[in-house]
């Protein structure tokens, strides 16, 4: 008898959660949409698009849902529709038993933008996006000879590790590409320009620029000179204003 027990208890639960699943399928065919609940991620850093871009997406690309049974609105399309909006990465969309949907949005992340021709934006994942004409995103600024194959490849790494260090992050305000590919970086304090060379293998030129900046700039004035730079095996040479 202690055997069967558990299988008894096992059907009884099978039973049990069949009855409420179907009580609530029952139930969610006779909801109506009452409306649409948006949120989308990560708006202290990018404020790309916002509920009421949401909304009007919805209303363009689908119709009117309002007063419609829930369950005859179909997601998938919803979502497809979204995620066609360039400054979308990913969109999730389900409905509840209040009679709402429920649109959760993540925003691209731009971490590069090239003013090169008609300017874009180069986001976390190497990927080109557009500018925006409502929001512009604080991030470094890159011009010169700029391509977006070298803008995905080459840039957009570099500029995710200065981003991912602290100090980088908050000092490099800009960057210029110049016809050989070298990069010369432009920070935001010091009237000075900072000759890097290739992006490549520049973990050594970084180190040696930073033990600069503290031991050398920093004690003889950070307005001493016009250029810094690093191209030199083992050290950094500076040009005087």
């Amino acid at each position: 008898m202690k055997r069967i027990v558990p299988y008894i208890i096992f059907i009884i639960l099978l039973a049990y959660l069949i009855i409420v699943f179907t009580f609530a399928a029952t139930k969610m065919g006779e909801v109506t949409c009452r409306g649409v609940r948006v949120t989308v991620k990560d708006t202290t850093m990018n404020v790309f698009v916002g509920e009421e871009d949401i909304l009007k997406m919805i209303k363009n690309g689908y119709g009117g849902i309002l007063n419609q049974g829930i369950k005859t609105v179909n997601k998938d399309s919803l979502e497809r529709i979204l995620v066609r909006n360039p400054m979308i990465k990913s969109v999730q969309v389900y409905y509840s038993l209040d009679g709402y949907f429920h649109v959760g949005i993540e925003q691209r992340e731009p971490v590069l933008r090239v003013l090169t021709g008609e300017g874009y934006y180069v986001d976390a994942d190497g990927k080109v996006m557009p500018l925006s004409s409502k929001f512009t995103s604080r991030v470094i600024v890159a011009t010169g000879n700029i391509t977006k194959k070298f803008a995905c490849e080459k840039l957009c790494p570099f500029v995710k590790k200065l981003r991912d260090h602290s100090f980088w992050d908050a000092y490099i305000e800009q960057i210029v590409v110049l016809q050989n590919k070298d990069i010369i970086m432009i920070p935001k304090v010091g009237d000075f320009k900072i000759i890097l060379g290739k992006v490549d293998d520049c973990e050594e030129r970084m180190d040696k620029l930073m033990l600069f900046l503290k031991q050398g700039i920093a004690k003889k004035g950070w307005n001493r000179y016009k250029e810094v730079n690093l191209k030199f095996k083992d050290q950094v040479v500076c040009v005087r204003k």
